[in-house]
């Protein structure tokens, strides 16, 4: 988890929504977990565990859901591909790793750094892009991990934000935080995604799995 909540939360009984508000409540879950997929994806490398069930195909089902959407059936396919072919690798791990390093620890000036300052507005870390996200995480009660030791603007934390968004959708639904919800994706992550995707065809890689994670999560964003 990149994100601590120190607001106390609570749930609504599934018994007391009506089936329409079940079926609204469900589809803010779904996003809320693939929201926190992504985030930790880009968190940290693939430990041993994560990396083995990739291997053996437990993102399969997900992989097949989410191809049903047609503006993600292409991403869909690239990280199809870039899983099989991890078992290529000669030292998986290890060689993702690496590839983890180069494209987000590396010099941002040449590397698809996951910061959303420094696509946004006057480019530069610690930007306004910066100060908004900071803001919105002290208004919903929550802080930076310090294990994470990363600005706000990182894309990690933001998808989490989102999360946590998407799961009080669930709880409760209104008109007003829907907007704000849709206003946060449309004009803190949409616009510098695509900038970021396109910086990792720049760096070499061992394994194409990060850039293809990477299309996807763009994808989702903008679709």
């Amino acid at each position: 988890m990149t994100l601590m909540n120190n607001s106390a939360s609570c749930t609504l009984a599934d018994e007391s929504l009506s089936p329409e508000q079940q079926l609204v409540s469900e589809y803010y879950q779904h996003q809320a977990l693939l929201c926190q997929w992504f985030a930790t994806l880009f968190a940290g490398e693939l430990d041993h565990a994560h990396l083995h069930s990739y291997l053996e195909g437990q993102a399969n089902p997900l992989l097949a859901e989410l191809a049903l959407i047609e503006e993600l059936l292409a991403p869909v396919q690239q990280l199809r591909q870039a899983i099989n072919t991890l078992s290529l690798l000669q030292h998986p791990q290890l060689e993702l790793a690496a590839d983890f390093a180069g494209l987000f620890l590396s010099d941002a000036r040449h590397s698809p750094a996951p910061y959303a300052s420094l696509y946004m507005e006057d480019r530069r870390f610690n930007g306004p892009a910066l100060v908004r996200m900071q803001a919105r995480l002290t208004a919903a009660g929550m802080a930076v991990s310090e294990q994470l030791k990363e600005p706000a603007d990182h894309v990690s934390i933001m998808l989490e934000y989102l999360a946590h968004r998407y799961r009080q959708l669930a709880k409760l639904p209104t008109a007003k935080a829907e907007a704000e919800v849709a206003t946060f994706v449309a004009q803190e992550l949409a616009p510098w995604l695509p900038q970021w995707v396109q910086r990792a065809k720049n760096i070499d890689t061992a394994s194409q799995f990060y850039p293809a994670v990477m299309a996807l999560l763009c994808a989702y964003i903008t679709t």
